[in-house]
């Protein structure tokens, strides 16, 4: 008898050239869907000292690119869609809970200064926003959102947590790159994507690994770059993460965007040095939920040459007319 033909799974899988092993691990993640381990990031509503309950705390349990104020939960504790460990707290808006994995995406940011202006261009639901104020405390942060109800789902979670120091809009990437011109020194494209680490978090994901699916995200994740990269200063960063292991929208992207803008570069993250995407040729990181961090993801910063004016152009004003309030 002939061997099955492959899975879905295994076509995606061979693309990644990871170990026969591995691979292995990574089918039973992708099929059995037990890989989430979530992360709580503190927020400003937390009381000075404050730890969230079933938080892990001792140094040799914590990796080195976590970040202050944001604990790993320990895997004993029962995590909702929502809150996880302590509802109360949640619900106060003490601290914001997401997968370990998007903590893992932020890590390159930690070796930054603080940014003048960040923008989040695919901001919702707010968990890269937030990590971002827990690792760099722009001067002025943007959270942009498309799609209506989803825009109102992050402006909840920002305003449940205290944000109330940043801005939140609805623009296409287009209208960011025409109004916003050098506008930013920090830019987060988390960008909408085929999703695999869903079906990692047990999460179905229809049609996923199909090739139109993976080659149309390709093809917009391009566009959100370009009209990203019009909206960075000189000397400015950009984040570029997907929640996918698809090499056509991770590193191919990546290598797409330099090859056609050579006043950008990938910057090195020691940090996550072991994580290293071996088939690029530029500094790019990989997380798969075999590693036992999460769902898996994918993260690259990059870096436009020169640098970053002492004075950024003005923004205009109708930008920034939906600030954060209280609920």
């Amino acid at each position: 008898m002939g061997q099955d033909a492959p899975t879905p799974e295994d076509r995606l899988i061979s693309r990644l050239g990871i170990p026969p092993d591995e691979a292995k691990a990574l089918k039973v993640c992708l099929t059995q869907g037990q890989s989430s381990r979530r992360a709580l990031v503190l927020t400003p509503r937390a009381p000075e000292g404050y730890i969230p309950p079933g938080a892990q705390t001792g140094s040799g349990e914590i990796p080195p690119w976590i970040g202050e104020g944001i604990y790993p939960v320990d895997e004993t504790v029962p995590c909702d869609e929502d809150s996880c460990g302590a509802p109360g707290d949640y619900a106060e808006g003490y601290y914001y809970p997401l997968d370990l994995s998007s903590v893992w995406e932020t890590a390159p940011l930690s070796q930054l200064p603080p940014p003048q202006r960040c923008l989040d261009m695919c901001a919702a639901p707010g968990g890269k926003s937030i990590l971002a104020q827990a690792r760099l405390r722009p001067g002025l942060h943007i959270s942009n959102e498309i799609h209506p109800k989803r825009l109102g789902i992050m402006r909840h979670n920002l305003s449940r947590c205290g944000f109330f120091h940043m801005f939140t809009q609805r623009l296409r990437p287009d209208q960011w790159a025409a109004q916003a011109p050098e506008c930013f020194d920090l830019i987060l494209v988390d960008a909408p994507c085929s999703g695999h680490s869903m079906l990692a978090k047990g999460i179905p994901n229809p049609g996923c690994f199909h090739t139109s699916t993976i080659s149309g995200n390709a093809k917009r994740q391009r566009g959100i770059l370009l009209c990203a990269l019009k909206t960075l200063s000189p000397g400015g960063h950009l984040l570029y993460t997907t929640c996918t292991y698809a090499p056509e929208e991770n590193e191919k992207t990546v290598a797409w965007l330099l090859k056609r803008n050579q006043d950008m570069y990938a910057v090195e993250t020691p940090a996550l040095a072991r994580f290293q995407v071996p088939s690029a040729p530029f500094p790019c990181y990989r997380l798969l939920p075999t590693a036992g961090l999460g769902a898996g993801g994918f993260t690259c910063l990059l870096a436009k040459k020169g640098s970053i004016p002492s004075r950024l152009p003005e923004i205009p004003e109708e930008l920034l007319a939906w600030p954060v309030r209280e609920r």
